[in-house]
């Protein structure tokens, strides 16, 4: 009997300890850090020190050494890159190039950067190199120079090794680097849209498109990694570099990562101090490898490489959620492809938010347009503690470096109250004349600032939206930003393309003494804010029209 009992023990110690070893490799996955470019310091780090798979963030350094011999004049945007079996072999995600087709050098950039193409980064990686494996070896004494000791590279296109890892600050080193080496060729990062061989390839970084500042830089996913991206966030003079490793999916990779850089703005300094992180040039320098020529009757040995390894008035927080049309669902990357494909599968909702419906003085509710009968509000996708910072702006704290007190901030005067005004709505929309809704007056700036933990105020965003309108349609407002900020991406996420490119706001303002947060889609002219926010009623979406003179 009692060994029966130690045998039932030993078998759930085992299988405990089997599935604690399982959620920490999940776990492990997880790495984020946010920096300032202006003055080099750390704001945020969860792990920025551990060992991570890179995945596709992988050809940022084979971009690196592109751009540098690109830079030396050894390499011209118009040479032809020749496909070679070895490029041709590789996972998706890639252009699908056969033996024997050719590139160009630029257009080799742009499908990296777009499409992430592995087959397009081993053959850029072969014409600089001579080889892949010499190009890893070239790649390995560049992170060195430049002060990356967390990573080793064994290929050049960041799919799946056990042998390639990195750090979150390692990649924010890699991003800072790009940036100050190669101004001239950043710009490449913020490609939207690559066309080539009769088709369109969409950036898989939908944060370029989807949150108003970011000009770049990188995602990445292998099973592995989990869903990898690097940020390069500039509003007005601050500058914020953030990495975020081992994402659940790609929806909830750049959700953290919105929210992280949100907070993280208001701690941003808006003056330079840090000196660009020039490099000086390696004694070996990646030079271009001669193919070997093949001749009858001789037998020919392995190529040598040609390169030796040493070688504003209220506090608005404006930003933009993520547009994905929602009637397709793209395909379950494969373990060993880095596909970088943006995930458009929904995320289980853990509990639903009911926004608190409140229109502020100066505004005007313009239509009526509630939900349908029996509706209730969409849920707001939650996200686990590893994939997200605490919802509390406070309890953000610096892992590696104390960040100092800003000084007191004075506020500028208060511009005029708004006037209500009256929506003259087209009779196609369906709408209404509706009863105007009693706001509550405008919270001091004093009072918001203690609210908001004794942080100084966001300036508001100067950032164009869609129209250029003066019109909003709010759908909410919610006791968190991180309520706020997920009902807007779960609203435009159901909304597809009524709602792509379209600015959103999260407008702190005080209710009782409470602060509370109004979700908002912004930027639309009088018939298009009617239109649309008649379209999200019949998707279920409460709603209603904002207009101000």
């Amino acid at each position: 009997m009692l060994r029966r009992v130690l045998a039932y023990a030993s078998a759930f110690l085992i299988v405990f300890a089997v599935g604690l070893t399982g959620a920490e490799a999940r776990v492990d996955r997880h790495a984020a850090l946010i920096l300032d470019a202006n003055t080099g310091a750390i704001l945020h780090n969860d792990d920025g020190d551990a060992s991570r798979h890179p995945a596709s963030l992988t050809k940022m350094m084979t971009l690196y050494l592109t751009f540098e011999t690109l830079q030396s004049g050894r390499l011209r945007m118009s040479d032809r890159i020749t496909i070679s079996e070895h490029a041709a072999d590789q996972a998706p995600s890639k252009l699908d190039l056969k033996p024997g087709d050719q590139i160009t050098v630029e257009n080799a950039i742009r499908a990296i950067v777009t499409k992430s193409a592995n087959d397009i980064a081993v053959a850029l990686a072969e014409k600089i190199g001579g080889s892949e494996t010499n190009f890893a070896r070239l790649m390995n004494a560049r992170a060195r120079a430049i002060g990356m000791s967390g990573t080793h590279y064994e290929n050049a296109s960041g799919l799946p090794n056990d042998e390639q890892i990195t750090t979150a600050r390692d990649m924010a080193t890699l991003a800072l680097h790009l940036q100050d080496d190669f101004p001239q060729y950043y710009p490449f990062f913020s490609t939207r849209v690559f066309s080539y061989g009769g088709k369109s390839y969409r950036n898989h970084n939908t944060m370029l498109n989807t949150f108003a500042g970011v000009d770049g830089i990188k995602t990445g996913y292998t099973r592995a990694s989990g869903f990898n991206l690097v940020t390069s966030l500039r509003r007005g003079e601050k500058h914020l570099v953030g990495v975020v490793f081992g994402g659940r999916t790609a929806a909830s990779r750049n959700a953290e990562m919105r929210v992280l850089l949100t907070r993280m703005l208001s701690r941003a300094s808006r003056n330079k101090t840090r000196r660009p992180m020039l490099l000086a040039h390696l004694r070996s320098e990646p030079k271009i490898a001669q193919r070997p020529v093949k001749r009858a009757q001789v037998r020919t040995e392995a190529p040598q490489p040609s390169v030796q390894a040493d070688a504003a008035e209220t506090p608005v927080q404006i930003f933009k959620v993520r547009a994905v049309p929602i009637s397709t669902k793209s395909r379950a990357p494969s373990p060993d492809d880095t596909t970088d494909m943006e995930d458009s599968g929904r995320e289980a909702p853990a509990r639903s938010v009911r926004p608190i419906q409140t229109a502020p003085s100066g505004y005007t509710r313009v239509g009526n347009v509630s939900a349908q009968p029996g509706a209730q509000v969409a849920p707001i996708r939650s996200f686990a503690p590893a994939d997200l910072a605490s919802s509390s702006t406070a309890s953000i704290t610096t892992a590696t470096a104390k960040i100092e007190r800003v000084a007191a901030y004075t506020p500028p005067p208060p511009a005029p109250a708004l006037r209500p005004q009256r929506l003259q709505q087209r009779e196609e929309t369906g709408l209404h004349d509706p009863p105007v809704i009693r706001g509550m007056p405008p919270s001091t700036l004093g009072a918001q600032a203690r609210a908001l933990g004794g942080q100084p105020e966001p300036r508001r965003n100067t950032a164009r939206t869609t129209n250029g309108g003066r019109y909003s349609v709010q759908i909410g407002a919610y006791s968190s930003i991180d309520d706020a900020q997920r009902a807007l991406t779960d609203v435009q996420d159901r909304a597809g393309r009524l709602l792509a490119g379209v600015s959103s706001v999260t407008n702190p303002t005080m209710k009782n003494g409470h602060q509370i947060f109004r979700a908002r889609f912004t930027g639309f002219n009088a018939n298009r804010a009617a239109s649309t926010c008649n379209a999200l009623r019949r998707q279920s979406v409460d709603c209603f029209v904002m207009a101000a003179e």
